[in-house]
């Protein structure tokens, strides 16, 4: 093949389109990767850093308890600790209504094999000291085998071990459109190249719609961005990743507290990453009312990332892994040896996902 052409190829370098790459190689495909800007700093490399399972739509947990067994043992694979840990995750429940609909979430769980359990208010404090205890607390919901990594390193990581299996990376190279031949993808247009290939895979995240509008296919993407915010470091007060309907934070191992709330995520019609004086405002007022200590801290920076609305809705950091086994199959043996029926895309067509479904299912 020419330099640019390959069996397959993977534009977009977030943490799906890396994972993507690594696979393919290893079985024996030539790969092109191209990612518009630096590989992992898009949404991957803005995400919460939540390796979760608890709480997912029941189409998805199969893949996220699939996904925790390559996380497992991605510090080897990669050789590079990517920061990933099992400290669990938390979710408080703020009301009766809410405890009991983590209760019956927490069965069904149960019944396909995932490690959940309901806390009282008292095993819920103990877990989470720091919490104010202002604020109504009737329970929580807890899943030890959960846990965190840290966004910056993986997707580069894993581009990295993708690149020594093989994998093509060019970095700053925008995909502008695609070009289609009786119905099928036959080549990628940037500024300066095009890209030939047998199959191309759109891994794009928030901007997956506009390059699938270039074929004529509206993929159904809202755009929304959070902005999270970043405190000075201090000595070990968090080890869960703490969530709530409103609001999570986490403490990475270097001792700086990561957090966001609902106040701060907003719907963009554009890709702007930029972060306005109202949501530094927004978080002072209301996390020490929840974190009595975090009075005592400086905020160092914010960073915004962009939440995508469908097609992976923020769950991609954990599910990244395992969508880059799924889709390897599916290019090299025509289908997952996992059930992913219920993500078709014609279930659009067929009216089984409704707009809501498609922007949240957590």
């Amino acid at each position: 093949m020419g330099k640019n052409a390959a069996d397959v190829i993977v534009i977009g370098g977030g943490i799906v389109g890396s994972s993507i790459a690594l696979r393919l190689c290893e079985s024996g495909q030539s790969v092109i990767l191209l990612e518009k800007g630096r590989i992992g700093e898009e949404a991957s490399g803005r995400s919460g850093g939540g390796v979760r399972q608890q709480n997912r739509h029941p189409a998805e947990l199969p893949l996220a308890m699939e996904a925790i067994k390559i996380w497992a043992a991605m510090k080897d694979e990669l050789d590079c600790d990517v920061g990933y840990r099992r400290y669990g995750n938390i979710n408080y429940a703020h009301s009766p209504e809410k405890l009991e609909s983590y209760r019956k979430t927490a069965e069904r769980e149960k019944s396909i094999g995932l490690d959940v359990e309901i806390l009282s208010p008292e095993e819920t404090r103990y877990i989470t000291p720091f919490l104010s205890d202002k604020i109504p607390l009737f329970g929580a919901k807890y899943c030890p085998s959960d846990g965190t990594a840290n966004p910056l390193v993986v997707p580069k990581a894993i581009g990295r071990a993708a690149r020594r299996k093989g994998t093509e990376i060019r970095e700053n190279t925008p995909v502008l459109k695609l070009i289609c031949d009786r119905n099928r993808v036959t080549a990628a247009v940037t500024e300066k190249e095009t890209y030939s290939g047998n199959t191309f895979i759109n891994c794009t995240g928030p901007w997956a719609r506009g390059l699938c509008n270039t074929i004529g296919i509206d993929f159904p993407i809202v755009i929304k961005k959070e902005s999270v915010f970043v405190t000075e470091a201090i000595p070990p007060i968090v080890r869960p990743f703490v969530d709530s309907d409103w609001f999570w934070f986490r403490q990475a191992l270097e001792g700086n507290i990561h957090i966001a709330g609902e106040p701060t995520k907003r719907p963009v019609d554009d890709f702007d990453k930029s972060v306005d004086f109202k949501s530094f405002v927004e978080v002072g007022r209301w996390l020490p009312g929840v974190v009595p200590y975090a009075r005592k801290l400086n905020i160092l920076r914010a960073f915004t990332g962009l939440i995508i609305a469908a097609g992976f809705s923020g769950h991609g950091f954990c599910l990244g892994p395992v969508i880059g086994k799924i889709v390897c199959e599916m290019v090299t043996a025509g289908k997952s040896a996992l059930d992913i029926s219920q993500f078709r895309y014609s279930r659009f067509e067929e009216g089984q996902s409704s707009k809501e479904e498609a922007i949240r299912v957590n």
